[in-house]
């Protein structure tokens, strides 16, 4: 990298030497020549490489974190060209300097030793090298040192390696009893990240004298892949807490233990009838997180959990009944052994009662008959809530309750709004091909008097995706009348799933990309939509064209983004972007007409002389899209693929943004992976963004990135946090450690959707 010390002093020399030039060392200070005898024979002065490499090790000591960043920077690239800058960096890992006790904050560096291990870890495969050869054994020198200062920060590095650290744990383990309340706040931080050493002394933590120890024990335990049967003793013990927290983690511990955990059934069974009243409590509410767990680790013991969960059957409160009557369906096969206390459950006169006791004999192959006439009776009841119940039931009865789906879809206009939403539920459970026969259905519901309605009608259609189209008009009409602001916003969202199945919402989707009393966001939005729904229409070419010259610079370039689509490109769609690519105010605007280019290909060919010059021009950024652009207008696109990812780990950072964004182009694959990890801890926000996305359409083959997504979840910009919580959703099941961050960030207004969408997607319920 260059920079402007490096460029004055070029002009003053001239240009002698290639690429890795760097600039000569100062004149020697004279010194105090009459005090110290030593300087009466001054050093030599430093040669130019020393010199550099020691500017930039200083660097790493600011306590401002641009400059920090810049020398991180800098020295990730000189470990590759500079055979003593890994060394001298492995060394700094023992710098005590730090910004202070309690100060490790996300998003910024915290000390000298987090610098350098960064610095090293980015310098990919050979820094890599250097952290487990020296590296890791300089940091787990610092876990033990007497300043819990030290201690907190040495935790924290550790927890920024990501999984190369794992063989960390156990040391980092055994800070979680530091008396220091900062080292133990680290290094549990930490073990999210490299994982759990030993589940058992962990499990033990649960019951710790310390109130906070306790709460981040427990919150460690569901991310314990593997529970082993020695922790299902402190686990069990740990149910008796009167913290439902301490309870909830210690339950889903258990859930994970599976088989292994049959000796807390006693204590499960103890603490579920202790939780609940002798009688059910008639105001509505949700289950709890702690009910939820406990039934679950009922479930996942499976056989041995059988006979005490049926004697739940006979509790005087109906709701232990139902969840009892549930858990056995769970369990399956081994709990045919109570079925004669489920043939009981469906004399019980509550439906939630009898109605699980009917889906688990339908699981069970056991009184099938008596089973579904219950649920066809209970689909006639208007009584609130009844026909919800059934109507939820059928999907779980399996093939028994097929027959059964028309009559519940019979029911999609039923006055009861419960009903409704149960039907809604279900259409999103049939095959897509079975669904599409009932969206129009839905649509007319996006219009119901019930907000959860509408909004779940949304969320169903945008999963559906393309076999949702026959609701495009009527979603059309409710957004020119919906008031609710985040419904609205979904509704575009699944316009934008329909793609070309949405051009019957055209209408209303082309005035809101110019509606300015709109969020920005939303607008964005709707002009992927148009431009998926209609790409040959002049309609939508003339309103993209008007877009791309918005005083907003996103708005400009998501207009630039969309007429990439556009086919066939009309000669004042082509000139815009050629415009916008040349002289665009800012950077972002003219990044998305060149990427727009680079998608339109052969269409664009009329451009080509105009990116052969900006191929060479003095913005490598830049350059690098419209050489990416020049081989698709030419037809292959693909001979661009070395020049992107050779791109990824350029020095420049502008080229890494780009590169970063051009392999969503080129397409991603798993040999990517490991320069993507890098890119999430890149000082620019779209380098971030676009290596999220990218890792996410990995899908469940990018599940090592997990843990570092899950940190680009506290990321200070909100577009990297929804790039991180998409591509967390997109790799799906693996992301269960995110769970916890994503219910969260449901409160964040910006990202609060996209957090949800994960959490479907990752098949939270």
């Amino acid at each position: 990298m260059r920079h402007l010390a490096l460029f004055t002093l070029l002009l003053g020399i001239g240009f002698t030497g290639g690429c890795g030039k760097k600039p000569a060392a100062p004149p020697p200070d004279d010194g105090d020549k009459t005090g110290d005898t030593s300087k009466s024979n001054p050093t030599p002065p430093l040669d130019e490489a020393t010199a550099w490499r020691s500017k930039q090790l200083t660097g790493l000591k600011n306590s401002q974190d641009a400059p920090r960043r810049s020398a991180i920077d800098e020295l990730s690239y000189l470990v590759l060209e500079d055979p003593a800058t890994g060394p001298a960096l492995v060394e700094m890992l023992k710098d005590k300097g730090t910004s202070g006790a309690g100060h490790t904050r996300t998003n910024q560096i915290n000390s000298t030793r987090e610098a350098a291990a960064i610095a090293l870890l980015k310098a990919g495969p050979k820094g890599e090298a250097l952290l487990k050869d020296r590296g890791l054994a300089i940091l787990r020198e610092g876990l033990s040192d007497p300043s819990a200062t030290i201690r907190e920060h040495s935790a924290y590095t550790i927890g920024q390696l990501g999984p190369l650290a794992k063989s960390l744990a156990p040391d980092v383990q055994k800070l979680c009893n530091d008396k220091d309340a900062n080292v133990r706040g680290a290094a549990f931080d930490a073990l999210r990240v490299t994982g759990v050493a030993d589940p058992v002394a962990l499990a033990k933590l649960l019951k710790h004298e310390n109130a906070e120890v306790k709460r981040l024990a427990g919150e460690l335990i569901p991310l314990i892949p593997d529970v082993p049967e020695g922790a299902v003793d402190p686990l069990s013990e740990a149910l008796a807490s009167d913290n439902a927290n301490i309870q909830t983690s210690a339950a889903t511990g258990l859930a994970t233990a599976g088989p292994k955990a049959a000796s807390a059934v006693p204590r499960l069974i103890e603490a579920i009838t202790k939780y609940y009243p002798k009688e059910y409590d008639q105001k509505p509410r949700r289950t709890t997180n702690v009910e939820a767990a406990f039934w679950l680790s009922l479930a996942r013991i499976g056989e041995p959990a059988v006979a005490p969960t049926a004697k739940l059957l006979e509790h005087t409160n109906v709701m232990v009944r139902a969840h009892a009557a549930r858990t056995l369906g769970e369990i399956g096969a081994p709990a045919k052994a109570a079925k004669d206390a489920l043939k009981k459950a469906l004399t019980d006169r509550t439906i939630n009662v009898s109605g699980e006791a009917a889906v688990a004999l339908c699981i069970l192959g056991e009184s099938q008959d008596d089973a579904v006439n219950l649920i066809k009776q209970a689909l006639a009841v208007p009584t609130e809530g009844v026909a919800a119940f059934a109507i939820d039931a059928i999907t779980r009865m399996r093939e028994p309750g097929k027959p059964l789906i028309p009559l519940a879809l019979a029911k999609v206009t039923d006055p009861n709004p419960f009903t409704r939403f149960a039907v809604v539920t279900l259409i999103g459970k049939l095959p897509p091909d079975e669904a599409t026969k009932h969206a129009a259905d839905l649509g007319q519901l996006a219009t119901d008097e019930e907000p959860d309605i509408r909004r779940l009608v949304a969320r169903t259609l945008e999963q559906l995706g393309t076999h949702s189209s026959p609701a495009a008009d009527a979603l059309g009409k409710a957004l020119t009348t919906e008031k609710v602001l985040d419904i609205r916003d979904q509704f575009v969202e699944a316009l934008v799933a329909m793609e070309a199945g949405a051009k019957p919402a055209l209408p209303a989707l082309l005035p809101l990309i110019t509606e300015k009393g709109l969020l920005v966001p939303l607008r964005v939005k709707a002009i992927a939509a148009v431009a998926a729904a209609d790409p040959g229409s002049p309609e939508v070419a003339v309103a993209l064209v008007k877009a791309a010259s918005d005083d907003e610079g996103a708005i400009r370039a998501a207009a630039a983004t969309a007429m990439g689509r556009i086919n066939p490109l009309p000669p004042d769609a082509l000139n815009t972007l050629v415009k916008m690519a040349k002289s665009d105010a800012r950077n972002g605007p003219r990044i998305a007409a060149l990427h727009a280019l680079t998608v339109a290909g052969p269409r664009a060919r009329p451009a080509r002389s105009e990116l052969e010059a900006m191929s060479t021009g003095p913005q490598p950024g830049l350059a690098i899209w419209a050489k990416v652009a020049l081989a698709s207008v030419d037809g292959a696109v693909s001979q661009s693929a070395p020049l992107v990812r050779a791109g990824l780990t350029d020095r420049n950072a502008a080229v890494r943004a780009s590169a970063s964004e051009a392999l969503l182009v080129i397409g991603p694959t798993t040999a990517d992976l490991p320069a993507l990890l890098k890119l999430f801890r890149d000082d620019g926000t779209t380098a971030r963004i676009a290596a999220a996305t990218a890792t996410g359409r990995l899908g469940a083959a990018a599940k090592d990135a997990v843990p570092l997504l899950v940190r680009q979840l506290d990321d200070r910009e909100a577009e990297v946090r929804l790039a991180a919580a998409e591509a967390l959703g997109r790799i799906g099941a693996a992301s269960l450690p995110a769970v916890a961050k994503l219910k969260e960030l449901r409160s964040d207004p910006l990202v609060k959707v996209a957090a949800q969408r994960a959490l479907d997607k990752i098949g939270v319920k």
